[in-house]
């Protein structure tokens, strides 16, 4: 019986950090919350998510012109919403763009061919069932940490970081 107690004890012990980390994840779209901030923290997943001050059909708009400032490609937007109309399904706006810069992409994958199947950058304009607009995208650092990247990446995924968070900024402003 003491073995027993002694065995379930150290169990816990051993989850309690996942516990604690568990209960201090800021609430996220991504894991089913919200957060009062319009900006939240990458959680275990990755997503970073923020909340847009406009309509979901303005914030893509909006996405497309700071990506054509910044003079990145845009090489597709699907929009999800309209993919389940044509089948007689309803969705909340939900549209995403993939776009990029082979000059910064191709770093990663030079270190990691792997990391190709995050690229090129996405970004996910939704809306919730609170009729709030959200745009979220893959963290570049839970990108090279997802494909094991090494230092010779490293600058390129600080880059990517910092222009992602600047035009998620940018987007959802509203300004």
């Amino acid at each position: 019986m003491y073995r027993r107690d002694l065995l379930r004890f150290l169990g816990v012990v051993a989850a309690w950090p996942r516990v604690v980390r568990a209960q201090q994840q800021p609430k996220t779209p991504a894991n089913e919350g919200h957060v009062a901030d319009r900006r939240t923290l990458m959680p275990e997943n990755g997503l970073v998510s923020v909340q847009s001050r406009s309509p979901a059909p303005e914030t893509v708009e909006r996405l497309l012109s700071v990506l054509a400032k910044r003079k990145l490609t845009v090489f597709a937007r699907v929009d999800h919403a309209a993919g389940a109309a044509s089948v007689g399904l309803q969705l909340r706006p939900t549209e995403l763009v993939i776009f990029g810069n082979p000059q910064g992409g191709t770093a990663l994958m030079q270190d990691r061919q792997s990391a190709g199947i995050d690229l090129p950058l996405k970004a996910l304009i939704w809306q919730d069932s609170d009729s709030k607009t959200w745009l979220t995208y893959n963290d570049p650092n839970w990108i090279a940490q997802r494909h094991s990247l090494g230092t010779s990446s490293a600058p390129a995924v600080k880059a990517m970081a910092a222009l992602l968070a600047a035009i998620a900024q940018e987007a959802t402003s509203g300004s």
